[in-house]
């Protein structure tokens, strides 16, 4: 008669704290990915509208020189421009936030891969003790069946 494994609850608990942590670590890498992917993004979208902005600018200015303007209009030329300076310097904050949005989601992966290593390395301490207990076992069987047969005595004295 084979014992059961005292400790198969444990490991049971350990597989699936591994399986939660695998999951979790494949849910914060496609978050990392996401959020570099809008980092990369939004630096393109700001490299973009750099071109723009000078574009616009200098097409503007061009058609400011054409001809002559009353202070109203050359107040709202530079008040144009201002927007575009402002455009540039929000893009420049939308580029730090989803910079800083990818960063932390690469600690968050850091964590979770860290988190599925430490159950790994548990499960594995838990499936090597399990080997030593089943190996212990099955030579503690063996033990008990040679005792049993040395102590066994035939009561026919042909057999002696």
């Amino acid at each position: 008669m084979a014992a059961s494994y005292p400790l198969l609850g444990l490991k049971t608990v350990r597989d699936r704290r591994l399986n939660t942590s695998v999951k979790e670590r494949i849910l914060r890498q496609q978050q990392h990915e996401q959020a570099c992917h809008a980092a990369v993004a939004k630096r393109k979208e700001l490299e973009d509208y750099r071109i723009y902005m000078v574009e616009e600018s200098s097409r503007r200015y061009q058609e400011l020189f054409k001809s002559t303007h009353s202070l109203k209009e050359i107040e709202q030329f530079n008040a144009s421009i201002k927007r575009l300076y402002a455009g540039e310097f929000e893009l420049e904050e939308e580029v730090k936030k989803a910079e800083h949005a990818a960063s932390k989601a690469q600690e968050e992966f850091n964590k979770a891969r860290a988190a599925e290593t430490e159950c790994r390395k548990k499960l594995q301490k838990l499936e090597t003790h399990q080997q030593i207990w089943e190996t212990e076992q099955r030579l503690y069987e063996e033990r008990s069946a040679d005792m049993e047969l040395e102590d066994f005595i035939p009561r026919d004295k042909a057999f002696r």
